[in-house]
């Protein structure tokens, strides 16, 4: 490969981790003004979502989950006023799949100031369509022991295991 050619890959990977960097942002920015459409549309139209609460399928099921006035972003979350975040990402890209993996955060307002409402392990399955990426799969669990081992798969697949890590020390 040439040197200009490498240029190029690498220009093009760094493209689509940004954009996939900003497609979990603009879910977290859709959560937190309850714009269900918005939501619903960061998935692909067979999306699943795998979390604490059970699992979403389509985008039909993200939309309600967001739009129900009595569910429970309607009523613990938005209502409140939120943050959702994402951070600590990896992101790893193969042609038009990929993977992140990171942790997400979601803060409410409390009555003196604001309160962690979830802390998660995240992993997320991607997909590039013809002029954007989508979320194929999102699996969600809380911090607690054990959970990040079930959580961040892909590094199991990563070259060489986790980093600093050998896949045989257990």
């Amino acid at each position: 490969m040439s040197e200009l050619s490498e240029l190029r890959s690498a220009v093009a990977d760094l493209r689509a981790r940004e954009e996939i960097r900003e497609l979990l942002h603009r879910y977290g920015f859709a959560a937190d003004i309850g714009d269900a459409l918005a939501w619903s549309r960061v998935f692909a139209a067979d999306g699943v979502y795998d979390g604490v609460d059970g699992q979403l399928a389509g985008r039909d099921q993200f939309y309600r989950a967001l739009d129900d006035p009595d569910g429970t972003h309607k009523r613990d979350i938005e209502s409140r006023g939120s943050l959702h975040t994402v951070g600590g990402l990896t992101i790893r890209v193969d042609g038009w799949q990929a993977w992140a993996e990171g942790h997400a955060l979601v803060w409410v307002r409390a009555e003196e100031g604001y309160r962690v409402y979830s802390l998660t392990y995240n992993h997320w399955d991607l997909r590039r369509t013809s002029d954007s990426w989508e979320i194929t799969r999102r699996v969600s669990r809380p911090v607690a022991p054990g959970s990040a081992r079930s959580v961040f798969t892909a590094w199991a697949r990563y070259p060489g295991g986790y980093p600093g890590h050998s896949p045989t020390d257990g």
